[in-house]
């Protein structure tokens, strides 16, 4: 008799249980918490509580597409003492594995300064292709087959060190589509203008589907010819940050994913989870020599050995970082540096020669870059204005303070 009551129970708070039509279905949903009398919970809250199991019924619909078997890949390593077996971080081949990057880009943009296009692509580690911050789209069988000599480490990297030198040669034009992009919907009577994320292909060619926000803060999804989409650049309604042309040309990542993101050099980028990447565990990433810095989706620079101190050459204050952070986790810092980026680009110059870097690294320690600078420039008896300054609770303040008064 308990067994069958557990049964049902958990079938009724984690499945669909199928209601059996007598006095025993209030008993029940009473006992799982799932109380549908007026007398407990007003039908307002009922409703909120029905949608919000909706919501989590249908992302873990999205999430168990990673799990289906046509996305699966098997990694079988042998050891006879696991234990003794991971002392050792570079014989440690299952972290080893979960630790190298897939050649294959899961995120690509490309930018425009002075003229001159830039592509910017970002690499997935293994354990980051099985996290929940993908679309199963990813996972083709071009992606499975790239991971077939995974386990084999630094041999592996050359490989993909090497296919990544060959990616920076694609061209890249607005006509063509692909998922994860962000589009303008145009010509159209009901929607011209609304920006939205392709998340598939129509089932008509030529056609897809397109997920936009509503006016009642709702999400639809609308199937959309191609001649009716334009790529959007990043940041467009501002016309400062649009002067850089950031375009998002491909992005399997979901919104506001939790990670660490290596970097190798201007334009490659590796992305792992959160906690992924930091200095202690370099010994057992394979790409240990090729990692110049670290930073996380809030910005922190975990780790850098580039010691630059600009905004055009690569390092943690490199500009490509603050594009991959206003596109993958829309940090307010990243919308501010960029703002300035193309606004201030002397000022950022002046303060980041004038900060030591002793609170850390990275336009993440914006209040301090921009005080100490203000004290050195007071010291020398300069009274510059200065408009790039934060309140007692880090938000930017638009009106000009004199630098010693900061």
């Amino acid at each position: 008799m308990v067994e069958v009551l557990l049964a049902q129970l958990i079938e009724q708070k984690f499945e669909q249980r199928i209601p059996s039509g007598d006095i025993y279905d209030d008993f029940i949903c009473f006992l799982s918490g799932d109380q549908r009398t007026l007398m407990e919970i007003s039908y307002t809250k009922q409703q909120q509580k029905q949608k919000q199991k909706q919501q989590n019924k249908s992302q873990d619909s999205d999430t168990m597409d990673h799990f289906d078997k046509k996305n699966q890949f098997l990694l079988r390593i042998e050891t006879s003492d696991y234990f003794e077996y991971t002392f050792s971080p570079q014989k440690d081949l299952t972290k080893v594995a979960l630790n190298s990057p897939v050649s294959v880009p899961i995120l690509t943009l490309t930018y425009n300064i002075s003229g001159k296009l830039h592509t910017v692509n970002v690499y997935p580690t293994l354990q980051f292709l099985y996290s929940h911050h993908i679309q199963a789209a990813y996972i083709t069988p071009e992606v499975k087959n790239n991971l077939n000599d995974i386990s084999e480490g630094k041999k592996f990297c050359k490989k993909f060190m090497k296919t990544i030198m060959s990616h920076e040669n694609i061209k890249y034009d607005d006509s063509g589509f692909d998922i994860g992009q962000t589009v303008v919907i145009h010509s159209s009577v009901n929607h011209d203008g609304k920006r939205g994320r392709i998340v598939s292909e129509g089932k008509k060619e030529g056609s897809w589907c397109v997920r936009v926000s509503l006016s009642d803060k709702k999400e639809d999804t609308l199937l959309v010819k191609e001649e009716n989409l334009k790529i959007a650049t990043v940041g467009e309604r501002d016309s400062t940050v649009g002067q850089l042309d950031i375009k998002v040309r491909l992005n399997h990542i979901r919104e506001h994913p939790q990670y660490t993101i290596a970097a190798l050099k201007p334009g490659a980028y590796v992305i792992g989870i959160k906690d992924q990447f930091n200095v202690h565990d370099l010994r057992g990433t394979p790409l240990q020599e090729h990692i110049q810095y670290i930073s996380d989706e809030m910005g922190f620079i975990l780790y850098d050995k580039t010691e630059s101190n600009s905004v055009d050459q690569f390092g943690p204050y490199f500009v490509e970082q603050y594009m991959l952070m206003e596109v993958l986790s829309k940090q307010e810092v990243a919308q501010n540096v960029l703002d300035y980026y193309c606004k201030h680009k002397e000022k950022l110059d002046r303060c980041l020669q004038h900060y030591s870097g002793a609170q850390g690294k990275g336009f993440v320690c914006w209040r301090f870059l921009i005080n100490e600078t203000a004290k050195a420039t007071a010291q020398v008896g300069t009274d510059e204005p200065c408009d790039m300054s934060l309140d007692e609770e880090g938000v930017e303040v638009s009106a000009k303070r004199e630098w010693s008064d900061i």
